[in-house]
């Protein structure tokens, strides 16, 4: 999951920063608003945290002016001392949630997952592709409910692909959900992992539910379309 975090460099930026390093949750910080709006449209991000109180503008401004300029990305107020007029201000403006900080660092991981969730239209904690199943909240994968054993690599490639069924996940995006900048990692490690994860959902009875787009990513497809796929192919 990659975000991106608006706020301005002080005190608690730099406990958000350290908060979310110790998740290993992926996020590039920009430390004003107009930089962070003018980031926002040019890349793509699971999620946006945002500072509401910035200098060069209020965190309504930088919402409103987000979804004006109609930005998709979930957003999450952070505020400090939470009032809920302020806070009802926010969402009504367009953000998706209201986080009070300081706060907890698994409650902040479990609400951006949640919000990220609910912009793809998924409602549960359970993100399923034919017989694979993915917990969120317990951070485990299944196949027909028997257990697929993951590192924590695999577990989040396989979360990737499941967030953005039947769409294509290049592997940058890929890069940017499981390295920070610093391991400055290199694609062809994208293409080792996604042997092991095939090798795994294979093993456990879900072959053939990850394509490869040569020279692009992978998509995740239900297992009838991906049958349909190869029928259209092979009738061409």
């Amino acid at each position: 999951m990659r975000l991106l975090l608006a706020a301005p460099d002080g005190k608690h930026t730099t406990d958000m920063v350290s908060l979310l390093t110790a998740r290993r949750l992926t996020f590039d910080h920009v430390p004003n608003g107009e930089d962070s709006l003018m980031v926002a449209r040019q890349d793509e991000y699971d999620a946006l945290l945002f500072d509401a109180s910035m200098g060069d503008m209020t965190g309504h401004e930088f919402v409103r002016r987000l979804r004006a300029g109609r930005s998709l990305v979930p957003a999450i107020g952070l505020m400090g001392g939470c009032i809920a007029r302020d806070r009802a201000r926010l969402l009504d403006a367009g953000a998706d949630d209201v986080v009070a900080v300081p706060c907890d660092a698994d409650e902040l991981a479990a609400r951006i997952r949640a919000v990220a969730r609910r912009v793809r239209g998924f409602t549960q904690s359970v993100l399923r592709c034919g017989a694979v199943e993915l917990h969120l909240d317990s951070r485990s994968a299944s196949v027909a409910g028997r257990e697929l054993r993951l590192s924590p690599s695999e577990y989040r490639v396989l979360q990737q692909l499941l967030m953005r069924k039947g769409t294509l996940v290049t592997k940058a995006a890929l890069l940017d959900a499981l390295y920070n900048d610093l391991d400055e990692p290199e694609v062809k490690s994208i293409d080792v992992l996604m042997h092991r994860l095939r090798k795994r959902l294979t093993a456990g009875g879900a072959d053939g539910v990850v394509s490869t787009v040569w020279g692009a990513g992978y998509i995740m497809r239900e297992p009838a379309a991906e049958a349909g796929s190869k029928l259209v192919a092979a009738m061409h």
